[in-house]
């Protein structure tokens, strides 16, 4: 197997533990996948310059790290190296970093320690995404003469050196080198069922060589592509020999138009400036106005949004509702449809309102499907063994979605609905099974109200029997057993000096600061000063 037209693929990998760098690489099948390692590195900026340098195709990437770490890192490489893909390497406690590196476009993830087997079926997706991008770009090369063919060629065109100076692609007459404007057009809403995008580019292209004489002084040329990496999108160049000036704006109103109308929806469209028309630039102008057009609010439609110089709108990356994912987690886990929907359309009202934008809400969309993911494997399961996908082909298709409709009904139709039918065959099968998973909720959500009665409701199990079974397979009560489980944290968190009492008494789940007291002393046997002054952090018996 091998890539870069028959050389072999390069591979970074960034951790500032040795051992884990070490034992990475010789769980790696070089030759047998076609890879060599490009290098490793124990912090974020030696990394950025080995990359810059080896210009890798895949990077395992640790999170935390002194200095530079790896969200910085990511910031930073995917605007130097946007084809990189990037597998984040961490730790449970360090998945809050795992979904930083998700709202930065990482490709996939691998919890520590990574295992062979998971090892190997990341890397195959990886090496997949890698050949499906080399076949698309030798399809562009090899389209012929179809119009906007050669924009397709240099939108795919490798910037790292693939091919000589004097192979780039050829613009067509017509055209001069210098100034033009690339959008990109995608539909506000998601449809299962699209028109063919090459018969809406050629019908757009016949009313745009109509309009040709009414814009611009008729001194212009355009060419219009399918999205060329295979998302659901137009994209297109707007050449003049002369400088634009403002008077672009009445026209791309109209291609907008025209392009719906191909298309039989309505679409919203971003624009750049390119400085040329050489592959480098026109890759960088693509980005920019599919950035912006990721800025679009939800609220919008039929929107015209021009590329900032400084970069996308921060509204993109609003503070993701943290507390809400919580709450939807542990109604998920409870197996509650009617609480577990309840707690998702709350969550999403959250994630998605009408001022965010596209981007943010596909970014908090895939963050929510890594926790669930998360979550399963908690539990000895995965979203692929239930629901049939992976997180990261979730992530693709909520990365085809741009309106808040088509998103929440992928998690109420097909990804909630699959989990509570999982959950709901397992639990009715073995009580022990389903003490085991009340046990896994309250070490997972210890800090939320939790009653063995609202279990028991939404399990459909009777609250007295219920009892019964968990004291049985336990040997403690719910009550004393979520009670133990709030103590025995509050301890770890005692070994914190940063942490007040009143603060850690609100982490495990107590408001009344005075109660959690009471209950530490009964625990514990001293009070809180006593065993914080003795440093005796230990769990009760």
């Amino acid at each position: 197997m091998r890539g870069r037209l028959g050389g072999m693929r390069k591979v970074l990998v960034v951790d500032d533990e040795k051992w884990i760098r070490r034992g990475l690489i010789q769980l790696i099948p070089w030759e047998r996948l076609g890879l060599e390692l490009a290098g490793e590195a124990a912090d974020g900026q030696d990394a950025y310059e080995l990359a810059l340098e080896e210009k890798p195709d895949l990077m395992f990437l640790d999170m935390r790290m002194p200095g530079l770490d790896g969200r910085q890192l990511l910031g930073k490489l995917q605007e130097e190296l946007p084809e990189l893909l990037t597998i984040v390497v961490s730790g449970y406690s360090d998945f809050e970093y795992t979904k930083e590196a998700i709202r930065h476009r990482a490709f996939d993830y691998l919890l520590k320690p990574v295992k062979k087997e998971e090892l190997a079926s990341v890397l195959e997706k990886a090496i997949a995404e890698l050949e499906r991008r080399e076949a698309q770009r030798a399809s562009a090369s090899e389209a012929g003469d179809r119009e906007g063919s050669w924009l397709r060629a240099a939108l795919t065109r490798r910037a790292s050196g693939e091919a000589a100076e004097g192979e780039e692609p050829k613009t067509p007459p017509g055209w001069a080198e210098g100034e033009c404007i690339v959008f990109v057009a995608q539909e506000d809403a998601f449809r299962e069922s699209r028109p063919d995008a090459e018969r809406a580019a050629e019908a757009a292209r016949g009313r745009l060589k109509q309009a040709r004489s009414f814009h611009l002084g008729g001194d212009w040329t355009f060419a219009l592509t399918p999205g060329p990496d295979g998302r659901a999108e137009l994209v297109g160049a707007i050449g003049r020999k002369r400088s634009h000036g403002g008077e672009p704006e009445r026209l791309l109103a109209e291609l907008r138009a025209i392009l719906s109308e191909a298309c039989g929806a309505t679409l919203s469209l971003g624009a750049a400036v390119s400085a040329s028309l050489r592959p480098l630039q026109l890759q960088e102008a693509w980005r920019a106005a599919r950035e912006a057009l990721g800025g679009r609010k939800l609220g919008d439609t039929a929107a015209i949004l021009l590329a900032r110089e400084d970069g996308p709108e921060a509204s993109a990356l609003l503070p993701y509702p943290q507390e809400g994912e919580k709450a939807f987690l542990l109604a998920l886990q409870i197996g509650g449809a009617e609480a577990a929907s309840e707690a998702f359309r709350q969550l999403f009202a959250a994630i998605a309102t009408a001022g965010t934008t596209v981007e943010g809400m596909q970014r908090s969309a895939a963050m929510l499907v890594h926790s669930i993911e998360r979550q399963l494997q908690q539990s000895g399961g995965s979203l692929e063994n239930v629901c049939g996908r992976s997180p990261l082909a979730y992530s693709e298709m909520i990365r085809q979605r741009n309106d808040r409709g088509s998103v929440s009904v992928l998690f109420e139709r097909e990804i909630i609905p699959a989990i509570l039918s999982q959950g709901g065959q397992t639990g009715s099968k073995q009580g022990e099974r389903l003490v085991r998973e009340i046990q896994k909720l309250v070490e997972a959500h210890y800090d939320q109200a939790l009653s063995l009665q609202q279990i028991a409701e939404t399990r459909f199990v009777n609250p007295d029997y219920l009892s019964r079974l968990f004291k049985k397979t336990t040997g403690r009560t719910f009550v004393d057993y979520l009670t133990d489980c709030r103590i025995h944290k509050a301890i770890e968190l005692m070994k914190n000096p940063a942490y007040k009492n009143y603060e850690i008494a609100q982490l495990v789940g107590y408001d009344d600061y005075r109660y959690f007291s009471q209950i530490f002393k009964k625990k514990t046997g001293k009070t809180i000063g006593e065993f914080r002054s003795r440093a005796e952090c230990a769990s009760p018996s």
